[in-house]
């Protein structure tokens, strides 16, 4: 025989003992034994050999080695991306499946990996549900720049409206306030709910307060003024009442003052907490000026 057709039996025979130990893996992994499904394939893991490195990397995902599944299924992308829609399906089910559990963290894990691995995969309702994941967790920043990425896809579906008030909220942690203001008068224009009406009031009433502390009082007497105007919050508004008091009081407009000092004491008709007793001492300091 010659050495040629020797050669190309070995080729041949070596390529289906590899064909039958991947087709051994898949069932093995049909079944959920993932260790049982390792030994058929890893003698492959260096291997160019996209379906190997994907199969290698459901077997690591199946057993929680995260680091490896993820090495694994970006070798298999590098090589080719036949298997892309199945990864993705892989790393999106099995977000789903701890977001069903509460296990936030680990879904926040796979929505990242999956970013990593398909960067150009850009389906807004998963960019949305990692920014909600951040946003629950505390992770402002983060959340923010998922907000911003899934709002340059989609600003008009259900997912995208429900998000919308983490998202403010995101900006506001982030001391975005006058982005926030922007983005909440646009929101109530298009729907004149209550609750759009309450977060623009929120957001004033911060951005009120900012320019109160630094003494910036026309410009804070602006967004206090839309509050009184709007009655919204109503939680707010003894506060609000006060600090267009006090603005009043330090430009010695004492009419106007009094006036709004005596609105905080109707809204606290007990005249319990602070801001109703700091009123009664302005009232009295008035009274005794003139």
């Amino acid at each position: 025989m010659k050495l040629s057709n020797l050669l190309l039996i070995l080729i041949f025979f070596s390529c289906s003992q590899k064909n039958v130990h991947i087709k051994n893996a898949r069932k093995f992994i049909s079944q959920w034994n993932y260790d049982r499904a390792l030994i058929e394939i890893l003698k492959y893991r260096e291997d160019k050999d996209s379906e190997v490195q994907y199969l290698l990397g459901v077997c690591y995902l199946g057993k929680n080695e995260y680091d490896q599944a993820k090495e694994h299924f970006k070798n298999s992308l590098n090589i080719d991306t036949f298997f892309r829609d199945s990864i993705l399906n892989l790393y999106t089910n099995s977000a789903k499946r701890a977001m069903k559990i509460s296990d936030l963290e680990k879904a926040l894990q796979f929505y990242k990996a999956l970013a990593d691995l398909l960067p150009d995969y850009q389906q807004a309702d998963n960019l949305f549900l990692v920014a909600n994941l951040n946003f629950q967790q505390g992770d402002y920043y983060n959340a923010l720049l998922g907000y911003l990425r899934a709002y340059q896809i989609d600003s008009v579906s259900e997912m995208a409206r429900r998000s919308m008030g983490n998202f403010l909220k995101s900006l506001i942690e982030c001391d975005s306030l006058q982005a926030a203001r922007r983005i909440a008068i646009k929101e109530y224009k298009r729907a004149k709910t209550t609750d759009n009406l309450l977060m623009l009031g929120e957001i004033n009433y911060l951005i009120g307060k900012e320019y109160f502390d630094k003494k910036e009082y026309d410009s804070a007497l602006v967004y206090f003024n839309e509050m009184a105007a709007s009655q919204e919050p109503k939680s707010l508004l003894d506060d609000v009442y006060f600090y267009i008091a006090e603005i009043f009081y330090a430009g010695e407009n004492y009419s106007d003052a009094l006036e709004y000092y005596k609105k905080v004491l109707r809204l606290n008709p007990y005249q319990k907490g602070e801001l109703a007793q700091k009123s009664q001492l302005r009232i009295k300091e008035i009274k005794e000026k003139r």
